[in-house]
């Protein structure tokens, strides 16, 4: 309890969150001095046709009111006071100015933070110099024209008690810009962070990373143990009949695991914020090399200029076939598969083929969905299914 009644005095929060208000009412001096200094003289008698006052003043104030919204309209202002309040306030998130909704919630903001601010500094100007006033009254001998302000005399001018009236100022000062100060930092997230529109999309966003991962992962890292495991099998048959082959294999191994962690440390820890590094189809030559090292047979026909293809779709394509191949090794066992690139104007056209087998380690289908999935993000279609003895899988990515 005692370290929350002295936080305001204490606490860095309460001195950041005063520099943010006294910011607030260095943005409200243009505004209000181009009405008084510019306008007023304009409207008034001394350049304008002399009208009363109170139309000066509502004039005056109405155009305040308009530059304010006009200022606070504007996409650059959310993106300003969103970093201000993120610096001082601690605002946790912010949002840019993308709906007009937004725009509006800045408005507000701005509106808050102007008059706000402005009472926080008009007080932080004034006050100061009424304190030390009566902090110095018992030391100095003030002039008849200060002591005689009622203000000064309610708070004990003259009296022995004055600088207790002056130290109180100060504890109510400190207590009156927390409280303000901690009203606006409540209200910042309401007006400054994102909409509900907008956390719904980054949930949609992160939702869509995650699967995006676990895709990749199920992938690289799924295919990359298939090779793996049969190696090791393959190895361990022939270690004494043939230790060339053995150690071939040992090899194949190696460079799998390293592709392995590879993909693994992309996935994780860039969250695909960089595709440049990914591969494509000029890639296609060592999947199927360590495919076959592996035990299945391949046959790759490439028709058309590889080159016009987009990076894009060459990367989903080496995704489609990786994938193609990874289950050909896990169901078809040692036969062949057949992989066919068709490239055309404007398309690509991918067909795996592969001998169904007698055996299937169960699966979680997310092979096959992961490159529906892709597919028709690209504007294309996939489909994978039984064809008499063989399986098909048939993708086509547009662009």
């Amino acid at each position: 309890m005692p370290s929350r009644l002295i936080r305001p005095f204490t606490g860095r929060a309460t001195y950041r969150r005063w520099v943010h208000l006294i910011l607030g009412a260095v943005l409200a001096v243009p505004y209000l001095a181009v009405a008084g200094l510019v306008l007023g003289p304009l409207l008034g008698p001394e350049i304008g046709p002399g009208l009363p006052p109170v139309v000066v003043g509502i004039a005056q104030g109405a155009f305040v009111v308009l530059a304010v919204v006009a200022t606070g309209l504007l996409p650059a202002t959310r993106s300003l006071s969103g970093a201000a309040a993120k610096a001082l306030l601690g605002l946790p998130e912010t949002s840019t100015a993308v709906t007009w909704p937004d725009r509006w919630r800045t408005v507000c903001w701005l509106v808050v933070h102007l008059v706000l601010g402005s009472g926080v500094g008009l007080l932080t100007l004034i006050v100061p110099p009424f304190i030390l006033v009566l902090l110095a009254d018992p030391l100095v001998h003030l002039p008849p024209e200060l002591t005689g302000i009622p203000l000064y005399r309610a708070f004990g001018i003259g009296q022995w008690w004055a600088p207790l009236g002056g130290a109180g100022l100060i504890v109510a000062g400190f207590y009156l810009v927390a409280a303000v100060a901690a009203a606006l930092a409540r209200l910042a997230p309401a007006l400054l962070g994102p909409s509900e529109h907008e956390r719904l999309r980054r949930q949609v966003e992160e939702l869509s990373d995650r699967n995006r991962i676990a895709s990749e992962l199920h992938d690289s890292v799924g295919h990359v143990l298939n090779v793996v495991a049969l190696q090791a099998s393959a190895a361990n048959r022939v270690l004494d009949s043939d230790p060339a082959f053995a150690r071939e294999a040992l090899a194949v191994i190696a460079d799998s695991t390293r592709t392995a962690l590879a993909d693994l440390d992309r996935a994780l820890g860039s969250l695909r914020s960089s595709t440049s590094d990914d591969p494509g189809l000029a890639d296609l030559d060592g999947l199927v090399r360590a495919t076959e090292l592996a035990g299945l047979a391949v046959r790759l026909e490439v028709r058309g200029d590889p080159s016009q293809v987009p990076p894009q779709v060459g990367r989903e394509t080496y995704r489609a076939v990786r994938e193609g191949l990874s289950n050909a090794l896990r169901h078809a066992g040692r036969a062949e598969a057949a992989v066919r690139i068709t490239i055309d104007s404007g398309a690509l056209e991918l067909e795996i083929t592969n001998p169904l087998g007698s055996t299937s380690t169960p699966g979680h289908g997310l092979g096959l969905s992961g490159i529906k999935c892709r597919a028709k993000a690209l504007g294309g279609h996939a489909e994978g299914a039984a064809h008499g003895d063989d399986w098909r899988l048939h993708v086509r990515l547009p662009w």
